[in-house]
């Protein structure tokens, strides 16, 4: 749904802000920019809590140029998180790993074991990244821009193409009133779902004589239903059957699935 009939839908039907008069100041509750800013802040609420939108083709957060000798990047203030990373054209992602298996990792030696190996991997072709390092402060100076961590770190014959990333991520631009045919970045299903939580920001501060805090509670309810049923639908697009064996190590990566 457009911009403009989602500020009408909660306008006029869901906080019912209406007015009968033909002329004279105007007595509505909510202005347009007020209610904007509302349906923006749901809209990120939505995103951030269910990871519904998907991006593994903008530029501007699915895309990541490396250079020689740095091995830590700060990515779009838009990414949540990252779901997978590959040389663009290769076909295989590289490994996710973590921070503590980067900062444990030894060469193998069949006769003593050396500490001063630790995290000794000399630079070379990247085969691991990691998203568990320090966030690093947006223009806001919150701090919440996801930081990503090569390894090892990148040498010059190795960097040959940018990282290809698939991110869960907020909406990279806000609605505004300058076009109001606009669409939400959220899948369309969930349009008329973001609204109550903006119907909630708009009540929350109601008059408490005329209900509108009660009101404001039920939108917020319905609201976080939305978002479990959300993530159930997220959850059932993404599973995959589990499969292991024996006799399959060789050299790889682990991690557990909250890296």
């Amino acid at each position: 749904m457009q911009l403009s009939g989602l500020l009408k839908e909660l306008r006029s039907n869901i906080l019912r802000d209406r007015s009968n008069q033909y002329s004279g100041p105007s007595d509505q509750l909510w202005d347009d920019e007020t209610l904007v800013s509302y349906i923006n802040e749901a809209q990120k609420r939505f995103a951030r809590l269910t990871g519904i939108i998907k991006d593994g083709s903008s530029p501007a957060c699915c895309q990541l140029v490396i250079v020689p000798g740095t091995d830590t990047y700060e990515l779009h203030p838009s990414v949540i998180s990252v779901l997978s990373a590959k040389f663009l054209g290769a076909p295989a992602d590289l490994s996710r790993a973590g921070h503590s298996s980067f900062s444990t990792y030894h060469q193998p030696d069949t006769y003593f074991f050396d500490p001063n190996q630790l995290a000794a991997l000399p630079p070379g072709k990247v085969v691991a990244y990691s998203t568990d390092e320090q966030v690093s402060p947006d223009e806001n100076g919150s701090m919440s821009v996801v930081t990503l961590r090569v390894y090892p770190m990148p040498a010059a014959p190795y960097v040959t193409a940018p990282i290809q990333l698939r991110v869960c991520r907020l909406p990279i631009n806000d609605l505004t009133l300058e076009n109001l045919e606009a669409y939400p970045e959220v899948p369309d299903l969930h349009h008329i779902e973001i609204l109550d939580w903006a119907a909630y920001l708009a009540l929350r501060v109601g008059d408490h004589d005329a209900q509108d805090y009660q009101r404001a509670l039920n939108f917020k309810s319905l609201f976080e239903e939305n978002i479990e049923a959300a993530k159930k639908t997220m959850r059932l697009k993404s599973f995959a059957p589990q499969s292991w064996g024996f006799g399959r190590n060789g050299f790889t990566w682990t991690s557990d699935s909250n890296q």
